[in-house]
């Protein structure tokens, strides 16, 4: 009898858990592409988002900008956003601030004969921006972005990711 009791008590708990963190799950995950205007290229964003009101979130990202001109960037970004326009549940607007780590790298070239060896770099910077939330499905969320990075060789990214809603 006590067997019964200690398995029905698991199962009632562990099912109320499950049932807990699915509920509570607001986390969104996804990649997209992404322009920035120091560098004028294209490159590959990935973040993910959570959720923890109907008006806060945290965001984590990396941007990898594509070489141009022997340059190339990696940017990772801690942002908060801030809810600040809710249609419905299919569509807001955000307000998002945080810190973007910009890693740079100019490779070696030939000029006049010189060959000019690889250097390398990072700056920190302030990232505002403003960017929104639609819902294409109950599993998929577009979220386009514009953000500027403020800091010694401001620069500003525009992109969209498509997120996967969990």
């Amino acid at each position: 009898m006590k067997k019964i009791i200690l398995v029905l008590t698991t199962l009632i708990l562990t099912s109320g858990l499950y049932a807990q963190s699915f509920d509570s799950s607001k986390l969104r995950a996804g990649a997209g592409l992404v322009y920035a205007t120091d560098i004028n290229n294209i490159g590959i964003a990935f973040n993910g988002v959570y959720s923890f009101t109907n008006e806060w979130e945290g965001a984590v990202g990396f941007t990898h900008i594509f070489k141009k001109d022997y340059v190339s960037y990696n940017v990772l970004d801690f942002d908060a956003h801030y809810v600040f326009y809710d249609v419905n549940e299919s569509f807001n607007l955000y307000g998002l601030a945080g810190l973007g780590i910009t890693f740079w790298k100019v490779e070696g070239m030939d000029v006049m004969g010189f060959t000019v060896p690889d250097q390398s770099g990072s700056d920190v910077g302030l990232n505002l921006g403003i960017g929104g939330n639609y819902a294409l499905s109950d599993n998929l969320n577009l979220a386009p972005e514009i953000r500027f990075t403020v800091m010694d060789g401001s620069y500003a990214r525009i992109g969209a990711t498509l997120q996967y809603k969990f």
